[in-house]
């Protein structure tokens, strides 16, 4: 059985349907704003005498001086025996007001140019003398509520473990890489020709056994060999007092090996001398 269209409507027109209601206010709504942003306001109103003022005082100024110069001229020109010189007197005096206002419009624009120019690059106008106020207000609002975020989102009290807390010397440092990075340095210091592996640390502790200190860079070596064992294998990252100890220990032993370099430097020549 065969369904006939209703007979208002053609078979060959789409179904219409009805239009919900709340479409129906959202586009009446959005035709009243628009009517309403194209209606005269008092603000609008006094926005426009704002933007346009100086244009319109610039008009009626040379208005008046159009009526101001054309009165005096006929004037003068209405006096028999001095026209000539009432007229020369008026056309200098236009001119030197003309001259006196180029002078002054030239120098305001000198002023700007050497203002803009000493203004910061990175300046951004975001404060209420150079934008409206309900946008500087706004971005007031986000740049305080921004703030705030970032300094909760800090961390104040805590500190990730193996690396030197901010504001410190050792900020940003690792201390398992710096403790592991004075290897070399130490090995070129107690042992510059040794052959062995070097990240071996007998050849550190077989030099500071044979110098003549009893046993005091013997004793520092030792404390250092045990901080780089831990720094190797350890499972637990090193604290900062572990990367401290490290570097007092290798500014105290090539302190000491400078010492005994001159020392003996000093015993050659006044053995030779």
């Amino acid at each position: 059985m065969k369904s006939h269209p209703p007979p208002n409507q053609s078979p060959h027109t789409p179904n219409t349907y009805p239009t919900p209601a709340r479409t129906r206010q959202n586009t009446q709504h959005q035709r009243s704003r628009k009517r309403r942003r194209f209606l005269p306001t008092a603000k609008g109103f006094l926005s426009f005498l704002y933007h346009t003022s100086f244009y319109l005082f610039i008009l009626i100024i040379a208005a008046l001086l159009v009526g101001s110069a054309w009165s005096i001229g006929e004037q003068a020109w209405r006096n028999g025996g001095q026209r000539k010189w009432n007229i020369f007197v008026m056309v200098a005096a236009y001119v030197a007001l003309g001259i006196i206002s180029v002078l002054h419009v030239w120098s305001r624009v000198l002023s700007i140019k050497r203002i803009l120019r000493t203004m910061p690059k990175p300046y951004i106008p975001t404060k209420r003398v150079d934008l409206p106020k309900n946008v500087a207000k706004h971005i007031a609002t986000e740049y305080s509520r921004t703030a705030v975020i970032a300094h909760i989102s800090q961390a104040t009290t805590g500190q990730q473990e193996g690396w030197g807390r901010p504001g410190t010397k050792w900020e940003d440092k690792h201390f398992r890489t710096y403790i592991l990075s004075t290897l070399p340095i130490m090995g070129q210091s107690l042992a510059p020709t040794s052959t062995a592996s070097p990240l071996s640390l007998q050849p550190l502790l077989d030099a500071s056994s044979s110098i003549n200190d009893n046993g005091a860079i013997r004793l520092f070596v030792n404390s250092y060999a045990k901080i780089i064992e831990r720094a190797r294998y350890g499972r637990k990252e090193p604290s900062q007092a572990d990367a401290e100890a490290v570097e007092k220990v290798v500014e105290v032993v090539l302190l000491t090996l400078e010492v005994k370099r001159r020392r003996e430097k000093d015993k050659h020549s006044t053995s030779k001398s």
